[in-house]
């Protein structure tokens, strides 16, 4: 729920501009977005497809 919290200052940004201030939410928030996008068919653009494959990239060993 930590992670969560930092939402509330997120407002309208996409991930090339906004990450969740708790790195280590920042792999759950990637695969939640990206979720969410194939769900309801929406494209990502290149930064926004950076920002989240750099938030993967944080997952715990």
């Amino acid at each position: 729920m930590s992670g969560l919290r930092g939402s509330l200052h997120k407002g309208d940004q996409d991930p090339s501009t906004w990450q969740p201030p708790l790195s280590s939410y920042r792999c759950t928030y990637s695969k939640m977005s990206i979720t969410v996008k194939y769900s309801w068919a929406l494209t990502l653009q290149s930064s926004e497809k950076s920002a989240l494959q750099s938030m993967l990239n944080t997952r715990a060993s």
